[in-house]
């Protein structure tokens, strides 16, 4: 799976690039902020993106917001991995358009295994 991972924390960017290559085997690209990540996901095509909820330029749910709003870049699913846990902050995220939600700090062993399970419960959301 090709992933867009957008996170502002240099720790946290190495940590889940490393569970999401070496234990997932997906293909990741990094970046910094919001306006990055939409400007990336509007060039490439990725399967998933994961968003921080608090970065610079552009937050996550304004990025969010941005991607599920502009067509090409509107069916790729978005998950959040953030620090920000409240329930409010998980059902803006939910309704801007993510398929779930990651709360820091997380288990980079069961990192992939967390977005699997988001993702295929999307899957079976969706009607045929």
């Amino acid at each position: 799976m090709k992933i867009l991972l957008a996170e502002d924390d240099p720790s946290i960017q190495k940590i889940a690039r490393l569970a999401l290559e070496r234990i997932g085997g997906h293909t990741v690209t990094v970046c910094d902020n919001g306006d990055e990540a939409f400007n990336l996901a509007k060039g490439a095509r990725f399967d998933l993106i994961v968003l921080d909820g608090m970065m610079p330029v552009m937050d996550g749910l304004e990025t969010c917001q941005a991607l599920k709003s502009h067509p090409p870049t509107s069916t790729i699913p978005i998950v959040f991995l953030t620090a920000k846990g409240q329930q409010s902050d998980i059902q803006e995220g939910l309704r801007a358009g993510a398929a779930g939600y990651i709360v820091k700090p997380f288990d980079p062993a069961k990192l992939c295994q967390e977005i699997e399970s988001i993702l295929e419960n999307q899957r079976l959301q969706v009607p045929a």
